[in-house]
């Protein structure tokens, strides 16, 4: 595997270059910093991102969970939307109302009126959005992910490349050491399916609305997203390797 090589030397540059100015603010910046610094393009296809491997970026010390992938619900089409509009609240009266919450298999309460989770059905191959009202006892099942769907999103993670980097702060401004990285060959997608059955695998929703511009008032999808603990990606793989 050509790229394989590449990669590796590549990254190997880049370590040795110590600390690199982050290229952006914020949570996105080491991702932005690594895609710069490698010479890779943004982007939001089904292609990986750098030749046979999907990269993925963490700071050291971070224990927030990787994201796999983003994907919209399979059914309904508009099903983020009117999630939002369901389920969507504002603590500001001079605010839209947004959608941002996180579970798994394990309900999760929103704003103690309901009750969000997911439910595997391995019979009809879906992974529905289950929410429970828990004042009048009804529930919502009406969302659904397929297989399919799943399946044809983890595709470009068949080989993954993750990469962790120290941090420090110079005068306000983040500095990154890309030192460590995995590679890991083969996902599985019957490993993802039992690993999001036992709740290891937790669910976001993110919705709002434009505040302003030509799309101001309109539904703002950031994207909903599967994501894993760092450690727990070996789960999804045949074999991995550390690259020092």
């Amino acid at each position: 595997m050509k790229s394989r090589s590449l990669i590796i030397k590549k990254f190997k540059e880049v370590k040795n270059k110590g600390f690199i100015p982050a290229s952006r603010s914020g949570n996105t910046a080491i991702g932005k910093t690594f895609e710069d610094v490698m010479e890779i393009k943004e982007n939001n296809d089904k292609l990986p991102d750098f030749g046979a491997f999907e990269v993925k970026s963490q700071r050291f010390l971070s224990s927030s969970k990787i994201t796999l992938f983003t994907l919209k619900p399979t059914y309904p089409l508009n099903a983020n939307q009117l999630l939002l509009s369901k389920y969507g609240y504002s603590t500001d009266p001079n605010k839209p109302p947004s959608l941002h919450t996180s579970f798994t298999v394990n309900p999760n309460t929103l704003k103690q009126n309901h009750s969000l989770y997911l439910k595997v059905n391995k019979r009809s191959k879906k992974v529905y959005i289950h929410i429970d009202n828990l004042q009048n006892k009804t529930t919502d099942s009406d969302y659904y992910y397929s297989f399919l769907d799943l399946k044809n999103a983890t595709n470009k993670l068949t080989n993954l490349f993750v990469v962790t980097a120290e941090t420090k702060i110079v005068k306000s401004k983040e500095f990154f050491h890309f030192t460590n990285a995995k590679m890991y060959f083969g996902f599985q997608f019957d490993k993802f399916i039992e690993k999001l059955e036992k709740g290891f695998i937790q669910y976001d929703i993110r919705m709002g609305y434009y505040k302003s511009g030509d799309s101001k008032g309109k539904p703002h999808d950031h994207g909903s997203g599967f994501r894993i603990q760092r450690e727990s990606l070996v789960d999804l793989y045949d074999q991995y390797i550390e690259i020092n």
